[in-house]
């Protein structure tokens, strides 16, 4: 009951304390072509697509996988919005939705949000260090066995760029709070660590590794190491708006 209780105190601050501020960023349009390998030594292809748009007080970001490995698949999309509070540039208020598939661990389908605050321990021109606590929580259907579960989310994030370089490394863990279905846990932690490599101006060469690991499931572990190729430009959001309406 505390719990519950300081995570809506927190969101209701993030309501009240955080602000839209008018900006001219520009939105930045990213496209990855991945061979991956999982832990099982299958390998198969990866498409992602994303949408990336950040200012001093505002961050917004979509982004859109496919993936198609041996006998299963993993489909997902996903947006996050974040804004800084005015008068306390290191706090955020941000909200994550998504929507994922994924036969290999038994999910049909899965709805997930958060929403929470950040806090930037660190922050330079060069690296970032941010710290999250989020309420979350997930609809889900494994394989027509429908499940509710809530979670208090919390995460890690680290990014260095070194010369024209860079390293990222994200850790959530998601501890269920609520809505335990036969006794089954379905806390989760998951895990990013990619290294980006400039090729040119608008290509990198991206080595990383992901993790998905369930504290108890038939499936409980999801992870593979992956090479990309990325190809990233700025996106005329106004000519993309221009053709839809001609359509």
């Amino acid at each position: 009951m505390k719990l519950n209780k300081t995570i809506l105190l927190a969101t209701c601050f993030s309501i009240i304390f955080s602000h839209n501020i008018n900006d001219h960023s520009e939105w930045k349009q990213y496209f990855r072509v991945s061979y991956i390998q999982d832990e099982n030594n299958d390998s198969g292809l990866g498409i992602y697509y994303r949408l990336n748009k950040k200012s001093e007080y505002t961050f917004r970001d979509f982004r859109a996988y496919l993936h198609f490995i041996k006998d299963y698949e993993y489909k997902k999309i996903r947006y996050k919005s974040s804004n800084k509070f005015i008068d306390f540039k290191r706090l955020y208020s941000y909200s994550t939705i998504s929507i994922d598939q994924n036969s290999k661990i038994g999910v049909n389908i899965r709805y997930h949000g958060n929403q929470g605050v950040g806090f930037f321990i660190k922050e330079s021109n060069n690296s970032h260090i941010n710290a999250e606590i989020a309420l979350a929580y997930d609809i889900s259907d494994y394989l027509n066995d429908s499940r509710k579960t809530s979670y208090l989310k919390s995460g890690i994030y680290y990014d260095k760029k070194i010369n024209k370089n860079e390293m990222k490394i994200e850790v959530e863990y998601y501890t269920q709070i609520t809505d335990l279905i036969h006794n089954i846990d379905l806390s989760r932690l998951e895990l990013l660590f990619e290294t980006y490599f400039e090729i040119n101006e608008n290509l990198n060469l991206i080595i990383g590794y992901e993790l998905e690991s369930f504290e108890s499931t038939d499936n409980n572990l999801n992870s593979s190491i992956f090479c990309s190729i990325e190809y990233h430009k700025n996106f005329d959001l106004n000519k993309f708006i221009s053709i839809f309406n001609k359509l």
